[in-house]
């Protein structure tokens, strides 16, 4: 008796890959479910895959960047004293807007004043003893041409005149000091602002070292959106480039630019900061709101395109599938900008390839036969 013949047999081999790949089939042998996949049917038949491929091609792209931010005053002041005394007067108040210049504070001025008019008097005092010797260092000269009095007599006098001269200097500066501590006793708002915080009243002693701080004072003319853009994105952002901020309650977004960005990288969240100026003319706008900022780069021209129909991720890896003599070949992407319907070829892949795009692009394997039926040859936009 023939013992069996344990090789398997080429059509039973065929009937098991066929079973495989049915999805939901009932048994081995049985009638298909319905959602048994088409590619993988015509695959086990040794059929091509139809597919539809487009070029790799160059073209201008640019990726619009989306972040939360916040609204901050432009600047922010907080206002203390130069001099120490009692806190006289406190004219504002919280939430009241003031222009350059105006008064926000007043320091007790009477010692100050004293002061101004003690230094005018040691001017007055220098001032008369310089006209003194002066007068010595004349009548010294004369008497010298009688041979009267000696040289060393006359350089005596002329010595005495010098320091007479810087004594009165010195008193000179020190009724600008006295006057500049004056008039530090009132204190004005250094440009237009809004008042964000009032923290002394009269009767504080304003205390110079430790400054005591009366008022914050918040420039709101003018606000500022800052956000936090990814590490990944670092390239993208220029200054200059065009940026839209939506705020809650506001039916449009406020048109603006980027103003600066940060040279800096957060090492705790890996983000770099970005500026934006928002026009805030009726004050609707208020210090500490939250908005939502989007940024339209640049657009990068000459760059090598590759429509995003045709990338898949697998492992963490970008890759897309090249037709190469009649099959599917899978090729790693380095990706840069992002667009809509593109994105950018950092490397991995070269300009003129035909890669397969569509459904097709996300569940053939490769390897397989694939034949192209169409071919989206129309350049990127």
């Amino acid at each position: 008796m023939k013992p069996p013949n344990l090789e398997p047999r080429p059509w039973a081999i065929r009937r098991w890959a066929f079973c495989v790949a049915l999805v939901g089939a009932v048994a081995c042998g049985g009638p298909a479910a319905d959602t048994a996949d088409p590619i993988a049917l015509e695959t086990d038949v040794g059929a091509p895959v139809e597919v539809t491929t487009a070029p790799v091609r160059r073209g201008s792209i640019s990726q619009g960047i989306s972040a939360p931010g916040t609204l901050v005053a432009r600047r922010e002041s907080r206002v203390g004293a130069e001099v120490r005394a009692r806190i006289e007067r406190v004219y504002v108040s919280e939430g009241d807007r003031v222009e350059e210049g105006e008064p926000l504070f007043q320091i007790d001025a009477s010692a100050y004043e004293m002061a101004l008019r003690q230094a005018t008097a040691g001017v007055d005092v220098a001032r008369a003893e310089r006209r003194q010797l002066e007068s010595d260092l004349a009548r010294a000269r004369k008497l010298q041409s009688e041979n009267v009095i000696a040289e060393q007599e006359i350089e005596r006098v002329e010595t005495m005149l010098q320091v007479a001269r810087a004594r009165e200097s010195q008193a000179q500066q020190a009724v600008a000091l006295a006057r500049h501590n004056l008039e530090q006793t009132i204190v004005r708002a250094p440009y237009a602002g809004s008042i964000a915080a009032r923290l002394a009243d009269e009767g504080t002693t304003a205390l110079v070292q430790p400054q005591t701080i009366v008022v914050v004072l918040q420039e709101t003319g003018e606000l500022e959106a800052r956000a936090t853009i990814a590490e990944s994105q670092l390239a993208m952002v220029r200054l200059g480039d065009a940026a839209k901020v939506h705020v809650e309650g506001l039916a449009e977004p406020i048109t603006t630019t980027v103003s600066a960005v940060s040279d800096t990288i957060d090492p705790a969240t890996r983000t770099y900061l970005v500026k934006m100026r928002v026009p805030n003319p009726g004050f609707a706008l208020k210090a500490g709101v939250f908005a939502h900022v989007e940024i339209t780069p640049t657009e990068k021209t000459d760059a090598l395109l590759i429509p995003r129909a045709a990338l898949r991720t697998e492992d963490g890896r970008t890759r897309a599938l090249v037709v190469r003599d009649g099959r599917a070949v899978a090729a790693a992407v380095r990706i840069g900008m992002v667009s809509e319907r593109f994105a950018e070829v950092l490397g991995g892949i070269e300009e003129g390839a035909e890669v397969i795009v569509g459904r097709e692009a996300g569940i053939i394997a490769p390897g397989m036969a694939v034949r192209v039926v169409d071919s989206a040859g129309t350049p990127p936009a």
